[in-house]
């Protein structure tokens, strides 16, 4: 008896460790940002914009979505933010939103409060295929909202813990906390470099795969001490050398790519400011370089 209650233990056993892992597809959208760099009648350029990455996203079919902020360019305007609500209720997979700079006005309890009603959530955590998603609020680190960032990176930490184990663990903000080089210079889109180290030093030691931000309007790909940091280009209007576009990463059971795609059909515009761009480079952030990037693989 003792003999065949362990054949059918082991019998029930093998198909579950034989089964194969089911690859996936999912997409990152940033800084749809209804409003920027957009004089048009009633924003539809914007508007047009959002629309044709809805339907190129839709056309992928992705398990989800994951959308890393700047939603829109006001948060208190609201053609701005019926434009999205629409648009964004036209993805057929489910979406997981995290604020950008500009979904707040600086921060204070009385900004998170009103993104908070307006989107009812700064962060998420989820798990599908065996794989951990874990997005978070980057803008009360880089206001030094100390008390804000404190109970929020115990709770990521608490996260990061939970998801030990998992195939891979990504992680989703809206600024970059490096977009080329740990030693690149400081600016207004990237961390300072005491938060670089802290926040890396913690992905670093629950085992974090790749790091996922937007905010440039530009695209970027680099990798430091094993953890893939790729800033996806926008939804929106770009500047320098980005494209409208999305990033569509593939997980199989050997790793993942991440490909960040061009909207189709969409013309680029490019911005006149007077004053140059973020570290007095024109034509881009420092280290902005022409072109997209290739696919890579992990």
């Amino acid at each position: 008896m003792k003999r065949l209650s362990l054949l059918v233990l082991l019998c029930a056993w093998l198909p579950a460790a034989g089964q194969s892992f089911e690859p996936f597809t999912f997409v990152q959208m940033s800084d749809t940002q209804i409003g920027f760099m957009d004089r048009s009648p009633g924003y539809g350029q914007s508007d047009s914009l959002m629309m044709a990455a809805v339907n190129a996203v839709n056309a992928v079919d992705p398990v989800f979505i994951l959308l890393t902020g700047d939603l829109v360019n006001d948060p208190y305007d609201a053609v701005q933010d019926s434009i999205y609500r629409v648009r964004l209720a036209e993805l057929k997979a489910p979406v997981y939103v995290i604020p950008g700079n500009h979904d707040m006005k600086g921060f204070s309890e009385e900004e998170h409060a009103h993104y908070m009603s307006m989107r009812g959530s700064d962060r998420f955590s989820f798990r599908s295929h065996d794989c951990a998603f874990i997005g978070f609020d980057s803008n009360c680190i880089l206001n030094k909202a100390t008390e804000f960032e404190a109970a929020q990176k115990a709770w990521l930490e608490a996260e990061l813990a939970a998801a030990r184990g998992a195939r891979h663990i990504f992680v989703f903000l809206h600024c970059p906390i490096i977009r080329e080089a740990i030693d690149e210079r400081v600016d207004n889109s990237n961390f300072p470099v005491d938060k670089r180290g802290e926040y890396i030093g913690l992905f670093k030691k629950y085992g974090v795969t790749a790091v996922f931000a937007g905010h440039t309007h530009q695209e970027y790909d680099c990798e430091y001490d094993g953890i893939r940091f790729i800033t996806a280009g926008p939804v929106g209007n770009a500047i320098g050398h980005g494209k409208p576009g999305y990033e569509v990463v593939r997980v199989t059971a050997d790793g993942f790519t991440a490909e960040y795609v061009p909207t189709p059909g969409v013309k680029v515009r490019r911005p006149s400011f007077g004053g140059g761009f973020p570290g007095g480079r024109p034509g881009g952030f420092p280290g902005g370089r022409p072109g997209g990037r290739p696919e890579r693989t992990n």
